[in-house]
């Protein structure tokens, strides 16, 4: 008893067949979860925190790690009743196998910190490690024994013609409630939440496509020789569109490697990344075309099973050299190492099906798997290579232009080339963004006691700020301050104040209305100008000094901004004809030499005439 395929359209020609009821579905639906009760659980609980998710004020750094938990919870308890049922175990002991595998994900989402410095860098990466290392397990996870490759390859063949399934009637399913929903929220005016939409996708895309997924999951992990083969679909697709696309690629890329011999250049650091996308579309290839040579002659079948690996091969060259050049200019980064790992991976790869007597797929998996361990987790992994080589490359550096003494950063007066600047900062960002400068060392004082300086926006600007390590492009941007009113609505006591004027004040502005009174910045920036334009001559009526406040706005500046409290963004200024009360949205100040010089204001003025 199977739900509905791509396969059994055929039978409603003769009437052999009709749609599944609604009894039947929830008996469909019960059975996933008999078979497959952890990952409907994982299902279930990722729904119900993408729904909370969506929600004003949710608590992300608790839902998102459980959304997170439950994306990798999917395909690792899939593989574990995969494998238990191939190993003939009974239910008991696949329950029991199970619940080590939730308690697992349970410790995985206490290390989940969403909110900290580095998650971005190291938490997300190895997070998405793991969740390709777990659908890696699927695929191979009831072959771990002398099963058959024939075997093997059938059984991914209708794990991956389930999931191309299974989205499509659920894009068609989500469009057709969408277009519901949408009707009657139109026809009946029940102004219903945009959010609406979003959790039907994610109950669906969640829910239904994960039981639907499950429900066609294969009962046997063993297949008859009669039964396996390529549909017409299947076929098409890799004699007519796969084949000749990846073709077209190594053929740009060997044009490309052509050029290079020619013209004798190095080639850039996008190189790798091309070579290694269609490596990935070439090894796809490869699989779902690895039987059809048995069931087609065509020349271009066999050829592509034959000499795949021996044009993979010298592009796997390109590849090192492009990232070679890219490393040894710029030291490693997590994305350089990725790329020579995979290199060293395809190398491998390449080298295995040209030499091995068997050519046996389940290789490419499990190589995966342990190559994505090492990449992730192993004692030589991409976030601690990574961090070493910036190290490197920064005391080198600081070394080079004498800011490096007895093992340790120290001040220094000397100049210091502007492009060395970039690559000192940069390098100390690095280590600061995966919260590696708080364990060095070689740090004079904590991180967070590195003083505040003008246009310091990192850890890495102030520590090289303090250490002297400054370009004529920061010197010259500490010279300016961005002024913002932390609350934009301001309550603000205008009692005896009789007019009221929107401010929007550029310096060296010549606007000015036809008639009546108006505001503006001196053309020596230090004033506002009260003027009058009557007859069409512009009369100027007082100005008021804004040196007490600039001063008092940059003296209280750490950096760049200054965020003024409610209290701070309103000040008044006493005059013979006037009073002004201002109070500041934004504004813009320049120092130049001893002088303070307003460049733009933004705000509101009330004038309480005398």
């Amino acid at each position: 008893m199977t739900l509905m395929t791509l396969t059994d359209f055929n039978d409603f020609n003769d009437g052999t067949m009709k749609l599944p009821s609604f009894g039947f579905l929830l008996q469909a639906f019960f059975q996933v979860i008999r078979r497959f009760p952890g990952t409907m659980l994982c299902a279930v609980v990722g729904v119900g925190a993408l729904f909370a998710l969506v929600e004003k004020g949710s608590e992300e750094r608790i839902l998102a790690p459980l959304w997170m938990v439950c994306q990798l919870g999917l395909p690792l308890l899939t593989g574990v009743v995969a494998f238990s049922e191939s190993k003939g175990w009974e239910v008991q002991r696949s329950w029991l196998l199970q619940l080590l595998a939730l308690g697992a994900l349970a410790g995985y989402y206490f290390l989940l910190d969403t909110g900290a410095p580095s998650f971005e860098y190291v938490g997300i990466p190895r997070f998405l490690t793991l969740l390709v290392m777990a659908h890696l397990f699927v695929a191979v996870a009831p072959y771990l024994n002398a099963r058959s490759v024939r075997d093997f390859w059938e059984y991914n063949r209708e794990l991956f013609a389930n999931i191309i399934i299974g989205v499509v009637f659920t894009l068609i399913l989500y469009a057709g409630l969408a277009l519901a929903i949408l009707a009657v929220d139109q026809l009946f005016d029940l102004d219903l939440q945009e959010r609406i939409y979003m959790r039907l996708f994610f109950l669906l895309a969640g829910i239904f496509n994960t039981a639907y997924f499950l429900f066609h999951f294969p009962k046997t992990y063993e297949f008859p020789a009669a039964d396996s083969g390529y549909n017409v679909i299947f076929k098409n697709l890799c004699k007519y569109i796969l084949i000749p696309i990846v073709g077209l690629y190594f053929l740009i890329l060997y044009a490309y490697g052509g050029k290079i011999i020619a013209t004798w250049n190095l080639p850039r650091g996008w190189v790798g990344s091309l070579v290694l996308g269609f490596s990935v579309a070439g090894i796809f290839t490869y699989l779902l075309n690895f039987y059809l040579p048995e069931h087609d002659d065509s020349a271009w079948v066999r050829g592509y099973r034959k000499w795949f690996w021996w044009v993979l091969l010298p592009l796997t060259v390109l590849l090192f050299v492009a990232i070679g050049r890219r490393i040894g200019e710029y030291g490693v980064t997590e994305p350089r190492f990725l790329v020579a790992h995979l290199g060293v991976w395809l190398f491998a790869t390449c080298l295995y099906f040209l030499f091995s007597r068997r050519d046996n797929i389940k290789f490419i998996p499990i190589s995966l798997f342990l190559f994505g361990l090492v990449f992730a987790f192993g004692p030589f992994n991409a976030i601690r290579v990574a961090e070493r080589s910036q190290e490197g490359i920064l005391q080198s550096l600081l070394e080079k232009n004498g800011r490096w003494k007895d093992g340790r950063l120290v001040q220094g007066n000397s100049a210091v080339p502007k492009e060395e600047v970039a690559q000192i900062i940069s390098a100390l960002d690095f280590l600061d963004q995966r919260d590696a400068l708080r364990s060095m060392p070689w740090l004079p004082m904590p991180v967070d006691s590195f003083p505040d300086v003008h246009f310091a926006f990192s850890n890495g600007s102030r520590i090289a700020a303090w250490a002297g390590i400054k370009d004529a492009g920061m010197e010259t941007a500490s010279n300016f301050l961005n002024v913002n009113a932390s609350d934009i609505y301001l309550r603000v006591d205008i009692q005896g104040y009789a007019t009221f004027y929107p401010l929007e004040l550029y310096a060296q502005s010549n606007e000015k209305p036809d008639s009546g009174h108006f505001f503006d910045i001196s053309e020596n920036q230090k004033y506002i100008e009260w003027k009058q334009v009557q007859d069409g001559k512009v009369s100027l009526v007082e100005s008021y000094d804004l040196q007490p406040v600039l001063r008092k706005w940059m003296a209280k500046s750490g950096n760049a901004y200054l965020a003024l409290s409610p209290g701070e963004a309103t000040f008044d200024l006493p005059g013979r004809n006037g009073a002004l009360r201002i109070t500041v949205r934004n504004a813009d100040v320049r120092k130049e030499n001893e002088d303070l010089k307003l460049e733009r204001l933004s705000g509101y003025l009330f004038l309480k005439k005398k």
